[in-house]
């Protein structure tokens, strides 16, 4: 049956091609100037979707200072002819790209005098003192925003990135005064914590939430009419989903795990290949919309120092919102991001005017927008593409096999809803103020529901139980009246 579809693919591939959206002009004027570039480009992708027997989307996009030049969509609907939502207008999430976003924004406010980046978190959030064991006189804003300021909250950042919560900023601020951890040396930690702290200022010296001033001063000045810092502004079902695979299953799990509540400023933007290319090509050209030529400066230049690799790239920096780095002795701006089976990368040269957006939604392909990026660099800067790209699929290679061995629990390991299970149903307590628990029944078995989010309850291996809740998977014990997850201890 593998075989049969694999053939079938291969037979129908020309109806692949660029996705709706794109601008005739440029496009035009790119594939003059790189006339090869979408048949080398096109083909290796779609042999690459076949020989790894991949589920789900891939869409990609070249971004020069002109704006949009190309761009391509894949996925089985498309290899099979078929009718595809997936196109340059569809709804994706760029998870932690959004910590670009963010660094701009309070540069923007700080250009207009609203605030300003030297000055201490203690002068603009005195609130949050954690009970005055750091002295935040010495965290500035700009050490939010370059991963600096060593301090950390494991509630804040789960209840930000995946569980939600009602008290707005004041229990995350409570949340980050009882529970969190400090490393005074201000050596670069890269974490969720700093810009959404730097949101939480933004919205104190503005009055209006961070998702309301990205509309107002980023998203409405670039035209992006198609992106928003809210979940509920789009059609749920269109939004492209994480898909969990596995080569011998096939999707074990699909679905989108963000709602508005943990739409944050480290990870919070759905967006589209349309408006970030109207947002990478504001940061190539250095649009005087936004800032002015200082202020792209500091936010294109190291403001931190990172001494790390990441896949093919040599990581020396980090500015207000971006990791500086090095591919093949080009400077390149980097901002990935991924949640689930999501991977977001979108990158630009500032030296050669040239860009790339990238997004994939199958998890064992997390790799494949930053090997098709370095591709098209490639390509583009005429270097010998395909020997690089066939050196660089090896690790590709080994992360897709790596994400195939996972085992997942299937239907044969549910827990059946029965008299004798039924005195785990109910609502747990913590007494830290973590999301409640709700233990329920729906059909033939129970439904883990923490927070905002909720999956299946599986009997697991180590004894108790154990539920997948899409980004993350959750093993807990239940004893008597009490629920054991992790460290944390829930009361019915």
């Amino acid at each position: 049956m593998r075989l049969l579809l694999l053939l079938t693919l291969l037979l129908i591939t020309d109806s692949c091609g660029t996705s709706k959206g794109v601008t005739t002009e440029n496009m035009s004027k790119f594939r003059e100037e790189n006339p090869t570039f979408s048949t080398q480009f096109e083909n290796n992708v779609k042999d690459i979707y076949l020989e790894k027997e991949m589920y789900g989307d891939f869409i990609f996009a070249v971004v020069d200072e002109n704006g949009l030049a190309y761009s391509f969509a894949l996925n089985r609907e498309i290899l099979q002819g078929k009718e595809s939502s997936l196109n340059n207008d569809a709804p994706i999430y760029i998870a932690s790209s959004t910590k670009s976003f963010t660094g701009t924004l309070l540069k923007i406010l700080e250009e207009d005098n609203v605030l300003d980046l030297n000055k201490s978190l203690h002068e603009y959030l005195p609130e949050l003192d954690f009970k005055d064991s750091i002295d935040t006189k010495n965290i500035t804003i700009k050490n939010l925003l370059n991963h600096t300021h060593g301090t950390f909250s494991t509630p804040m950042t789960w209840k930000t990135a995946f569980l939600g919560y009602s008290g707005g900023n004041k229990e995350l601020i409570n949340d980050m005064n009882t529970d969190f951890l400090f490393d005074p040396s201000g050596r670069y930690r890269y974490s969720n914590v700093g810009p959404i702290v730097a949101g939480m200022v933004a919205e104190k010296v503005t009055g209006k939430n961070w998702k309301k001033l990205m509309e107002e001063h980023i998203f409405s000045p670039l035209n992006m009419k198609n992106t928003s810092a809210h979940v509920s502004d789009f059609d749920f079902k269109d939004i492209r989903p994480s898909l969990t695979v596995t080569k011998e299953r096939g999707i074990v799990e699909k679905g989108f795990y963000k709602s508005d509540i943990t739409m944050h400023a480290s990870g919070g933007i759905i967006s589209t290949i349309n408006d970030m290319s109207k947002w990478l090509a504001a940061n190539i050209n250095q649009d005087k919309t936004l800032l002015d030529d200082d202020s792209w400066e500091e936010l294109h230049t190291s403001t931190a120092t990172q001494d790390k690799k990441y896949y093919t790239y040599q990581r020396s920096g980090y500015s207000l919102g971006w990791d500086i780095a090095k591919y093949k002795n080009n400077k390149i701006l980097t901002r990935f991001g991924g949640l689930a089976g999501i991977s977001f990368h979108i990158s630009f040269m500032p030296d050669k005017n040239i860009g790339v957006i990238a997004f994939s939604n199958d998890n064992r392909a997390y790799l494949l927008p930053h090997l098709m990026a370095n591709y098209a660099y490639n390509i583009i800067n005429e270097q010998p593409a395909d020997s690089i790209l066939k050196i660089e699929k090896t690790s590709f290679d080994k992360s897709v096999k790596r994400e195939n061995d996972i085992q997942y629990p299937d239907d044969s390991e549910v827990l059946a809803a029965n008299n004798g299970n039924d005195k785990i149903i109910g609502t747990y307590k913590n007494t830290e103020n973590w999301p409640i628990i709700k233990i329920y029944k729906e059909g033939g078995h129970y439904i883990f529901n923490w927070g905002v989010l909720k999956g299946k309850i599986f009997r697991s291996d180590k004894g108790g139980y154990r539920s997948n809740l899409g980004v993350l998977s959750r093993n807990f014990q239940i004893k008597k009246d009490s629920l054991l997850t992790g460290s944390l201890i829930y009361k019915k």
